[in-house]
């Protein structure tokens, strides 16, 4: 087993590298158009082979975007428990989503939204992505547990997990809609105004 700081400076140099190349197509994008940015002209920008920007990204509109696939954390053995399951499930969401992005790119991607629209066919790629993770990871937590094992009245635990984890995403896409935003401008604060504004207008309508 290598010592703990080989595996720590390795993992630090793909971090590093990943942000070179994101770093490089974001810019390129930024200062030209989209027909300019070739993985080509990407990995010479970064300063690596064409081979080392594939391990890393799969298209050059994810490296612009600096996109990776969505994680899903281990969900807590009480996350079903008691009152504000819905409001949870929303902030599961949320978490997963950023897991997506770079941290503290926002900016730098509505920019990119802004300039090309396209882009975001592929945000919403990996909303659903990230929500189908969700709903895998709270069907399994479900099926484990005394209240839901059996689902919901005649409703199974796949479609109870499902209808969960789409009611919770519902305050997510009003405030993208509304915002347009990409997710690290959500606060607390405007989650929790947005899901009491949700569950407001269930109650009114039910």
């Amino acid at each position: 087993m290598p010592p703990a700081e080989s595996t720590s400076l390795r993992e630090r140099k793909k971090t590093e590298t990943w942000h070179a190349i994101h770093d490089a197509a974001a810019d390129l994008a930024l200062d030209g158009d989209m027909s300019c940015v070739t993985v080509e002209a990407i990995a010479s920008e970064a300063g690596i082979s064409q081979r080392t920007f594939f391990n890393y990204f799969s298209t050059k509109e994810d490296a612009i975007l600096g996109v990776r696939a969505p994680t899903v954390p281990e969900l807590p053995e009480d996350f079903l428990d008691g009152d504000g399951l819905i409001h949870r499930t929303t902030e599961l969401l949320l978490s997963v989503g950023r897991s997506t992005y770079a941290e503290g790119d926002a900016e730098r991607r509505g920019r990119l939204f802004d300039k090309f629209p396209h882009l975001l066919l592929r945000r919403r790629e990996m909303m659903l992505q990230g929500e189908d993770l969700v709903y895998q990871a709270i069907a399994e937590a479900m099926a484990q547990h005394p209240e839901w094992a059996h689902g919901l009245n005649s409703h199974s635990v796949e479609e109870t997990a499902r209808m969960l984890t789409m009611a919770a995403g519902v305050p997510l896409r009003y405030l993208v809609g509304t915002r347009g935003t990409t997710g690290e401008y959500l606060d607390r604060h405007t989650v929790d105004d947005a899901l009491d504004l949700y569950q407001d207008l269930y109650r009114k309508l039910s």
